[in-house]
């Protein structure tokens, strides 16, 4: 249903058809003129003796009738017309929030209380999980801290990621104890401003909000930090996690801690942190139970924020509107033509009826034209580098070709989750094995670059077996089994870790998290030109990468290579959280400042 507001945005494809509405104006013209010669042609009382008819002057609703009429035809002929993405909900699928937001989650031996459910630093982990889906587009990266603070994970837009190194954030990650927010606000400064290259960016503080953790020296370490962060355009949003009742502390062997004898009470101090946030230029935050809590910090806070630039230019779809014109003029114009009394159906009566079938005929929706318009328009985007857009429209088609262009669509925009999905949806709806074949090379691709080298391969395989000649799905296997053969050499031998930012996400070491992912060779098969997902570079880069795969003698060239470097990858034992704590102290930065005495909570 059209509504009022969207009115506002009408559109006419041939505006100059608007002319058609003068029809009855010169009709009467031409009417006058006649009427005054045939006045003429006879005394007055021999006229109804010379003329046929009644020439005499139309009723009043007849003659607006027909202007209605001409009037409506008039539109119909200019094309009105409405931009299909008007809704909120399109919107949202075509725009992003640009912003980089940095999560500063407190790992001390507090957040282990039970005052919330079902413990503070599992309800913050449950926190952020829940905060993912209402993502707009925004970065993320991780920052733990107890007494000293680590980046756990860089800024990304790779929430798998997020989800997958939540769990690595415990008390044990760090060795230092206390809570340290200064350190970690400055850490998240000197981040965002490293990892963003001056684009806009947010600090989001999940901590239990000891009052102890904003007294003394740290204390005004902390207000400091807030102000420097306000200083460079980084606001901070603060979430407590706990209660002001507070709950004491269990320690590992089973007892709690304790200072002089007592069992020590952690606090949740919303007064000194809604504060904090205040200095920071943000607003803060107690848990709740629903959504609320994150009503007010992301969605009323974080997304309010002004993003990066981004430029939006859409492949604009629109929704006809001329049958709307056309089918009432039909209708008046069968009222001012029929004949009242008639003894057989007149021609023009059967003209009129005919165009009232092909006024009818275009009010019935036509889902293979719109998705014709959707295709083109989603090509368009595609091409012009607008991949949100483009997948947003792809989504709205079915069928193959449809999943084939939102999957490229979103390996260009390096959502990998989102393009392995796709593929996978286009090789179930695959009528042919060769349309298979190209969706699982896709599919390949696809893991490849979220670092799945295992399923990778099998995709390749599948390729393979469908078409044992495939040159590229040949090298790409073998391009897999070498990372496979890379990653199992890496776990026997943790000590030459250089970064976090490995192979396990597909990228080279010391390159950010799914912000620069492996590019591999695209297909060459026929697929059609709107879904095509080759680009500028791929002809470069496949020859380089075959001369570089005849050349090399440390890249495994058959498949029984693979597959033994899959077996090695699956008795590898994988211990991340000694892994990312090691990580955590290579990456350690020095910092002088005095922080004052720490309380070991």
């Amino acid at each position: 249903m059209t509504g009022l507001g969207e009115l506002t945005q009408l559109d006419w494809r041939n505006p100059w058809w608007l002319v058609l509405a003068l029809q009855p104006l010169l009709m009467a013209t031409l009417l006058y003129w006649r009427r005054g010669r045939v006045l003429h042609y006879a005394d007055p009382h021999l006229l109804p003796w010379a003329v046929r008819g009644a020439f005499g002057a139309a009723s009043n609703g007849r003659r607006v009738a027909n202007i209605l009429a001409w009037l409506l035809l008039a539109c119909a002929a200019a094309g009105p017309r409405l931009p299909l993405l008007t809704t909120p909900e399109h919107r949202i699928a075509a725009l992003h929030h640009e912003l980089n937001v940095m999560v500063v989650l407190d790992v001390s031996p507090s957040m282990l209380a039970q005052d919330v459910s079902p413990q503070r630093l599992q309800r913050a982990r449950l926190k952020l999980l829940d905060l993912l889906p209402r993502l707009h587009g925004e970065r993320l990266g991780l920052i733990v801290f107890s007494g000293s603070a680590g980046l756990l994970l860089p800024l990304t837009r790779d929430m798998d990621a997020v989800r997958a190194d939540l769990p690595l954030a415990q008390p044990s990650l760090l060795d230092t104890p206390g809570s340290n927010i200064a350190a970690a606000l400055k850490l998240a400064q000197q981040t965002l401003l490293a990892q963003s290259s001056g684009k806009r960016g947010a600090v989001l503080l999940l901590t239990d909000g000891d009052a102890g953790a904003l007294s003394g020296t740290a204390g005004a370490a902390a207000l400091e930090a807030a102000r420097s962060l306000q200083r460079v355009d980084l606001p901070l949003y603060v979430l407590g996690v706990g209660t002001p009742a507070g709950a004491t502390i269990p320690l590992p062997d089973g007892g709690v801690v304790e200072q002089d004898g007592s069992a020590v009470t952690s606090r949740l101090d919303e007064n000194g942190f809604a504060t904090l946030a205040r200095l920071g230029g943000g607003a803060y935050q107690t848990v709740q139970d629903g959504d609320a809590d994150w009503e007010a910090l992301y969605d009323r806070g974080i997304l309010g924020l002004p993003g990066n630039p981004h430029p939006v230019d859409p492949a604009q779809t629109w929704r006809e509107l001329y049958a709307w014109c056309l089918l009432p003029a039909w209708l008046l114009l069968l009222y001012l033509h029929f004949p009242l009394r008639w003894r057989a159906i007149r021609p023009e009566v059967a003209g009129w009826l005919l165009v009232g079938m092909v006024a009818w005929g275009g009010m019935i929706p036509n889902a293979r034209a719109a998705d014709a318009d959707t295709a083109q328009a989603a090509y368009a985007a595609y091409r012009s580098g607008n991949y949100v857009e483009a997948q947003a429209l792809y989504g709205r088609m079915q069928g193959y070709p449809a999943r084939m262009g939102a999957g490229a669509a979103a390996y260009r925009r390096r959502d990998y989750v989102a393009a392995i999905g796709q593929f996978t949806s286009a090789m179930l709806a695959a009528q042919n094995a060769p349309m298979r074949a190209d969706a699982l090379y896709n599919l390949g691709n696809s893991y490849f670059a979220a670092g799945n080298f295992r399923a990778a391969a099998d995709a390749y395989q599948g390729v393979l077996s469908s078409r044992p000649r495939d040159a590229n799905a040949r090298a790409n296997l073998a391009l897999a089994a070498g990372r496979l053969s890379a990653v199992s050499k890496r776990a026997t031998n943790s000590a030459g870790i250089l970064g976090r930012r490995g192979s396990r996400v597909g990228g080279d070491l010391n390159q950010a998290i799914g912000d620069r992912p492996v590019t591999i060779v695209e297909s060459d098969k026929k697929i059609p030109p709107e879904f095509d997902s080759s680009d500028q570079q791929s002809e470069a880069y496949r020859a380089a990468l075959n001369s570089r795969i005849a050349t090399s003698s440390s890249v495994p060239e058959s498949g029984q290579a693979a597959r033994v470097a899959m077996k090695k990858l699956e008795l590898t034992t994988d211990k991340n959280a000694a892994i990312q704590k090691q990580l955590l102290q290579l990456d350690a930065r020095h910092d002088d400042q005095d922080y004052g005495v720490l309380l070991p909570w």
